[in-house]
């Protein structure tokens, strides 16, 4: 039930999103839309952020969890890919004066996947301040690249990704097999 409520109360916002800006909508129009009291809305959430983030976990988070342990070039395109598949809404946040909700959550999912690739740890907690401010910089590198990526109005150029993500790739792998060469002597 708890779920079903927060899905509904989600896609309430996606709505009044797609109608009117973010800063323009407050919990009594998003309850109203919903058809459920006001109270309900702080039963499952704090605020308006509070639902952006759990639909980005929902659409995000989840189906990169769940998704076996992928290459990272094929996770990179498997999350452009969700992004894409919901383009107007993370546009939409994205422009509405809060784009640090989807900007944060993709560097909390990139941030382990660049540590994996470059250090084989996905915790970069555990790193010298060195490696962790080339897997901060990468994450937010990427993270930025992802966000260009969803707001642009183009449409998504996937040849063009791809090759971006393969030159990456081949610049961060030698950084990869050094880090495995220091760990080994």
């Amino acid at each position: 039930m708890c779920s079903n409520t927060k899905q509904k109360i989600a896609l309430s916002l996606k709505q009044l999103m797609s109608e009117r800006p973010l800063s323009k909508i407050t919990v009594q129009d998003l309850m109203e839309s919903a058809q459920m009291k006001r109270q309900s809305f702080y039963y499952h959430f704090q605020d308006i952020y509070d639902v952006l983030a759990w639909i980005c976990e929902r659409q995000l988070g989840a189906p990169l969890r769940d998704d076996p342990e992928p290459d990272f070039e094929t996770w990179c395109i498997r999350l452009i890919t969700l992004m894409d598949e919901d383009r107007a809404f993370y546009r939409r946040v994205l422009l509405a004066g809060s784009p640090e909700i989807v900007r944060d959550f993709c560097e909390g999912l990139t941030r382990p996947r660049v540590s994996r690739l470059l250090f084989q740890t996905d915790d970069p907690r555990t790193l010298s301040k060195q490696r962790a401010f080339a897997v901060d910089f990468c994450a937010k590198a990427l993270t930025s690249y992802f966000v260009e990526l969803c707001s642009s109005r183009k449409p998504l150029d996937w040849a063009e990704v791809r090759c971006c993500l393969g030159g990456l790739l081949e610049v961060l792998r030698p950084a990869e097999e050094l880090c495995v060469q220091v760990q080994a002597g």
